[in-house]
């Protein structure tokens, strides 16, 4: 009797869906494994800023894995038109087309005509999932970036575009921890010039070749470093097919419809798995009426209990059926 009423007790719908958990977040590190320059490259926007004098509000971000080499481009509109023509300005144009481009899942990166492009010049785009920005290096860009900006306009918030260029010149230039050298000398094999070099003679005794193996081995030993780390903070957990799960939900608040986020359920639910992507990544439908809800991280998905724990997750779930109509 007592394990009934236990199992009975934890299939509450309402206390799944509105009670917050104490467990770590599911998942542990997966590293991108990068062999070559422009193998893998980020994409992304960042927020709006205040329009500058020249009428740019948002800047667009490329990154290559491998070097950390960046291409940083101010931007009047954030749609899938304008990522495409820099994709191919600045990109390709100058590089090549990368292998694979990893992007969030926005409007402007998952459009027919940002996909035709892609297609068109041979790269896979690849997506990450929502609300699990660590899958995209760029998002750690974008904090440097904007603590660049902060620290150079002062007061002069409407001209932060003008210092894109210094910017992108000092992260290129700077020797980047996880590979122990400079975006500018894996590109080109030698470092760019600067006025520093008017006094120190810059060393080129290292061949770029040996510069790549030691950039392989460089991000690997980085890779085993922050994997360590990052999962000392997180926990095993994956589903199969047919699992049913509730999905930790995002709300934000809005005054005018007199919604408060605080009070909102924390987890949406239940769905069922229905493709398995990977342990970390997983497929997800809505058990009622069949609608694909996407693909989400591990750790923002826990188990949905039932009152009835077969072999098989139940297709419908009687004391929680949605009302219709």
């Amino acid at each position: 009797m007592r394990g009934e009423v236990k199992k009975y007790v934890l299939s509450c719908v309402t206390c799944q869906l509105t009670k917050p958990t104490n467990l770590k977040p599911a998942g542990y590190m997966q590293p991108v494994i990068v062999s070559y320059p422009w193998e893998f490259v980020g994409v992304d926007f960042v927020c709006p800023l205040p329009r500058s004098t020249r009428g740019n509000e948002y800047i667009l971000i490329f990154i290559d894995y491998f070097m950390k080499w960046v291409e940083i481009c101010p931007v009047r509109e954030a749609t899938a038109a304008v990522a495409a023509r820099k994709f191919v300005s600045e990109v390709f144009a100058r590089h090549g087309a990368p292998k694979y481009l990893v992007s969030d899942g926005g409007v402007q990166f998952v459009s027919d005509f940002f996909e035709a492009v892609l297609a068109s010049l041979g790269s896979v785009h690849r997506l990450t999932t929502a609300y699990h920005p660590q899958s995209n290096l760029t998002e750690r860009v974008n904090r440097t970036i904007k603590t660049a900006i902060r620290a150079y306009v002062g007061s002069k918030h409407r001209e932060w575009d003008l210092y894109l260029l210094h910017i992108s010149f000092a992260l290129r230039t700077a020797p980047h921890q996880s590979t122990g050298e400079s975006p500018a000398f894996l590109l080109y094999g030698r470092d760019l010039n600067t006025p520093l070099d008017l006094w120190i003679q810059p060393d080129l005794t290292s061949t770029l070749k040996a510069a790549y193996d030691h950039v392989r081995e460089a991000m690997a030993s980085s890779h085993d470093t922050q994997k360590k780390h990052y999962d000392k903070k997180r926990r095993h957990a994956t589903f199969k097919v047919g699992d049913l799960v509730r999905l930790k939900s995002h709300p934000r608040s809005s005054a005018a419809a007199g919604f408060a986020a605080k009070l909102a359920p924390v987890f949406k639910g239940p769905y069922r798995v229905v493709q398995v992507l990977s342990d970390l990544d997983y497929r997800l439908v809505d058990i009622f009426s069949g609608e694909d809800v996407g693909v989400h991280h591990v750790s923002n998905l826990l188990p949905f209990k039932t009152w009835d724990n077969g072999a098989e997750a139940p297709r419908t779930i009687p004391h929680c059926r949605k009302k219709r109509g």
